[in-house]
């Protein structure tokens, strides 16, 4: 976390990490819009597409740093969990965005995460929740409840509950994933600050391994079964349009912006930030998701769906605010 003791030169990194999470956020909600654009595409193909061609880009960006993750012991086995997840959310999250909308979708799959990575902290790290985080739970589930019934009452929708599982398991694995980078980066030395993690075979040389280099590690590992899967979905009998040439663009869009671009920004966020900031800031996705619904896709949620959107956006950012600090302790929780 960084110090504001040092006045206006310790500001000034912290409000550029404040405005990287939040480009970060912005482009990560225009996501699900940009599905639009390729009609006939089936959801777990944008997510091998994106994750899978997205991920090798961005562990290629950390170079041997992803590959020292990755081999080393006090890291490789956040890296394995983190891409594990990882896999299993890049198709949920597609098809929630597929069958309950990009902003019911978008909504759950995203205002769900902080609140099972709470319930992942205790009952793995035994993190005892606190009376806010009920609170934020509450106002949360309202509102999803409420913008799941304006969505339901929706003109075309899809599956809803398939949906909405999906959702929910987009939720799930992705605070998974977020806890599981979280502890990788916690070996490898302090989150997003380079630190020798162990020594090399050569006496007196250090292997440096960034923080960064392990959210590299975890995205090119789980980019392999996304691509296999690709090629052999490919290879067995593809749907003719879903691969279509006009179609690359959005998959090239969705790989570069979303992926590479927005979780380099969100590691700067980290890195000159507190985590209780950044994740308040990430919050803006599913309110760029919901704004770009209507007005580009046309999907219609009316007063009552925005007033749920809202409630969770509320609900998330009383989760997110810093807690009172304790004499003698170290953390904002």
């Amino acid at each position: 976390m960084t110090s504001v003791a040092g006045g206006g030169r310790a500001s000034r990194p912290v409000v550029g990490g404040s405005a990287a999470v939040l480009v970060a956020a912005t482009v990560w909600g225009t996501t699900g819009t940009a599905t639009h654009f390729a009609p006939g595409v089936p959801a777990f193909v944008f997510g091998a597409v994106t994750f899978g061609l997205g991920g090798l880009l961005l562990a290629a960006t950390t170079g041997r740093g992803a590959v020292r993750a990755l081999v080393q012991r006090d890291t490789r086995r956040w890296v394995v969990l983190g891409a594990a997840s990882l896999v299993v959310y890049a198709v949920a999250f597609y098809a929630a965005l597929a069958e309950a909308g990009v902003a019911l979708g978008t909504t759950v799959a995203i205002g769900t995460s902080p609140l099972f990575a709470g319930l992942v902290e205790w009952a793995a790290d035994g993190r005892r929740v606190s009376g806010r985080w009920v609170v934020a739970t509450l106002v949360s589930v309202v509102g999803m409840v409420v913008v799941t019934v304006a969505r339901s009452e929706a003109p075309g929708s899809g599956s809803l509950p398939l949906g909405l599982g999906s959702a929910l398991v987009a939720g799930l694995t992705y605070a998974t994933y977020s806890w599981a980078v979280a502890w990788g980066m916690r070996a490898a030395g302090t989150p997003g600050v380079a630190s020798v993690a162990a020594r090399a075979s050569v006496p007196g040389r250090a292997v440096v391994v960034p923080g960064r280099a392990v959210v590299g590690a975890v995205f090119g590992l789980a980019a392999v079964p996304l691509v296999v899967v690709l090629v052999l979905w490919c290879t067995v009998g593809a749907g003719p349009d879903a691969l279509a040439p006009a179609h690359w663009p959005v998959f090239g869009y969705l790989a570069l912006v979303p992926t590479v671009l927005g979780h380099s920004l969100y590691a700067v966020g980290l890195r000159h930030g507190s985590a209780s900031v950044a994740t308040l800031l990430s919050l803006f996705e599913p309110v760029v998701a919901a704004v770009l619904a209507v007005l580009v896709v046309g999907e219609h949620l009316g007063a009552v769906g925005w007033a749920g959107i809202g409630l969770v956006v509320v609900g998330l950012g009383l989760l997110a605010l810093p807690g009172r600090r304790r004499p003698g302790s170290a953390t904002d929780r």
